[in-house]
């Protein structure tokens, strides 16, 4: 180098190069570079420098000085080959564009917009007379161009200043690439220091005892993302979103969550979903480990997420895994203590230490108390035992939907069944308890079959009892509700022991007693029906049903009265027996009632006279 510069170019080499190198902001060495060179470079009147932007496939202009609009001359963008600038680009090599013709010639090749460009920012009354514009190489690329431009015709660059700007150019590249360097070390500073900064505000919220949604909170106001927090089978948790998420976008999302949470890998995957129109990046990260799922975490983000942004997702969702696994050992805990004192309590083994425990669990003894059963199983098997996860969402609905204003409730599990204890205020009417408790156990009811299709529900409710001594009285009858619903046809799958008439009664006795007593009073009017399918006993129950009136009777069945009082007079013959008799009536009302409730309507089918 020192053979192909003269001294004064060495010396302003030397300048320029300590100039440039003593920065290490990118914006300020673009700044200097370029007012340095313009100022050892004697024919130079302004210049630019230009830096190729991969994404945009474009050289981007980075500094403008001498005699153009910066503000203008910056938004021109230049492909390879484009102007002197984008020649020199191509051909990795210093060009020299030596007067006005080869100028002219070689900005032919702008785009219209960019000449419009070039044309506003240089005042009208100045020309190129001459252009030298030189690459920035790096490792043998280039990565950007240094153009200098003369506008007088008595300074004209000169053979020399192509091995000077070729040695600036050289220094460009060594100082750029020390503000690299410096800026991802700064950058991984920052990175570092910002992760440190959220692994102690997590840390801190733990400790704290905040929370899982405090924590989901926490994360959304730190990256700014909508974030949906799912269990094990699929069960949203918690989210925090802005509000300009709307509830149609949270539903979708939740039957999204139901087909991939199942399927989760141990590491996050990256996606795009279109969603309302809009194209999201959609982000997933496991929770817990692979031998035990606790669910998954899932970011949707209208920008890239970043790989920072993941790094510290994946750091939350081990504090939200372990904070799940707390939670689930505080709910089991909670569940065992308190489902050891519900048996009890429900066995009617009432000592002074259980009252004391009630005590302790908030129970007042003096209070009311009233027992129901949420029977749950699964439509086509029976015999399944529902999982923990799905008996410990329908805990949590049984709590949230049974918990009114003058009760409170504590829920736990019995195999397949839920028995929730209620409490309520010594002062409450249990005339309006019952109604305001099957309307509460109509909602979770539909709750459940909302968010389980396949789980058929039954519920019992206890009659309303004065103290804790007797609650296990209310038990024993909630026991019995869910006992008929299970045996007996009945419309209703909720069901309170005072809707319970002559149904009582039903309880107390086998199923073949009940057929036999059926068999005696209404046996000879099936096997007629059975023989000739005729309508006889569907009359008889529609007779009973309105009160024995012939008129609402006839009406009902959409008959002539007189085709209904032949109907009832060969029921008379056929069962031997007269309709007016109170005695005969009650048997064969008790008989009909029970006849109408039994499932087993195959045996009485076969029944021989």
């Amino acid at each position: 180098m020192q053979e192909t510069l003269t001294h004064r170019q060495l010396k302003s080499l030397i300048h320029v190069s300590n100039v440039i190198n003593s920065k290490l902001d990118i914006n300020t060495i673009f700044e200097s570079i370029m007012s340095e060179t313009i100022s050892v470079v004697e024919a130079a009147g302004g210049g630019s420098i230009w830096i190729f932007d991969k994404n945009q496939n474009r050289l981007i202009a980075k500094s403008a000085q001498g005699l153009f609009y910066p503000h203008i001359f910056r938004q021109i963008k230049l492909v390879s080959g484009e102007s002197m600038t984008g020649m020199a680009f191509a051909a990795k090599k210093c060009l020299i564009f030596w007067d006005e013709g080869e100028v002219k010639q070689a900005l032919s090749t702008l785009t219209p917009y960019n000449r419009d460009l070039l044309d506003q920012a240089i005042p009208s009354n100045f020309h190129f007379t001459s252009v030298i514009s030189s690459p920035i190489l790096q490792k043998g690329k280039c990565i950007g161009v240094i153009t200098l431009d003369s506008f007088e015709q008595s300074l004209q660059f000169k053979q020399e200043d192509i091995h000077l700007l070729e040695a600036i150019g050289h220094q460009a590249a060594v100082a750029l690439e020390r503000s690299k360097l410096f800026f991802e070390k700064e950058k991984m500073v920052h990175t570092l220091s910002h992760s440190i900064e959220i692994h102690r505000n997590l840390a801190n919220l733990v400790v704290n005892g905040e929370g899982i949604q405090s924590i989901l909170n926490y994360i959304h106001n730190t990256i700014g993302q909508h974030l949906f927090l799912f269990d094990e089978i699929g069960e949203l948790r918690a989210s925090a979103c802005h509000s300009s998420f709307s509830v149609e976008m949270t539903e979708y999302m939740k039957a999204y969550a139901k087909q991939i949470i199942l399927t989760l890998e141990n590491s996050h995957t990256v996606s795009e979903i279109t969603l309302i129109d809009d194209t999201y990046q959609l982000v997933v990260l496991p929770l817990g480990s692979k031998q035990k799922s606790l669910g998954g975490l899932i970011i949707l983000s209208q920008q890239k997420v970043s790989n920072v942004d993941i790094a510290a997702l994946e750091h939350a969702c081990t504090v939200i895994s372990l904070e799940l696994v707390k939670e689930h050992a505080v709910f089991d805990t909670q569940q065992r203590l308190r489902g050891e004192f519900v048996t009890k309590l429900f066995s009617g083994q009432i000592d002074e230490l259980l009252i004391q425990k009630a005590k302790n669990l908030n129970f007042d003894p003096n209070w009311n108390y009233v027992a129901i059963i949420i029977n749950v199983k699964d439509k086509l098997n029976e015999q399944k035992v529902l999982g923990d996860p799905v008996i410990r969402n329908l805990l949590h609905m049984t709590n949230r939907t049974l918990l009114g204003r003058n009760f409170q409730v504590t829920a736990v599990r019995d195999k397949n069944q839920i028995v929730a204890l209620l409490s309520l205020h010594s002062k409450v009417s249990s005339s309006n308890i019952v109604a305001e408790l099957k309307e509460l156990a109509k909602k979770l009811q539909q709750e459940i079959n909302n968010k389980y299709s396949e789980i058929d529900v039954s519920i019992g409710i206890g009659r309303m009892k004065q103290g804790l001594t007797l609650v296990h009285e209310s038990f024993v009858e909630a026991t019995k509700c869910i006992k008929f619903l299970k045996n007996y046809l009945f419309d209703d799958r909720i069901i309170s022991y005072t809707d319970l008439g002559v149904q009582r009664f039903i309880l107390q006795n086998s199923t073949e007693e009940l057929i036999d007593f059926i068999q005696e009073v209404l046996g000879p009017l099936i096997q007629y029906e059975q023989s000739r399918k005729g309508e006889l006993l569907s009359t008889l129950i529609v007779y009973l049903d309105q009160n024995q009136n012939i008129r609402k009777t006839a009406d009902s069945l959409h008959i002539h009265t007189n085709t209904l009082s032949y109907r009832l007079k060969r029921i008379e013959e056929i069962l031997v027996t007269d309709l007016n008799d109170s005695h005969s009536l009650f048997n064969i009302h008790l008989a009909i009632n029970i006849y109408q409730f039994i499932k087993d309507k195959d045996t009485l089918q076969k029944m021989k006279s």
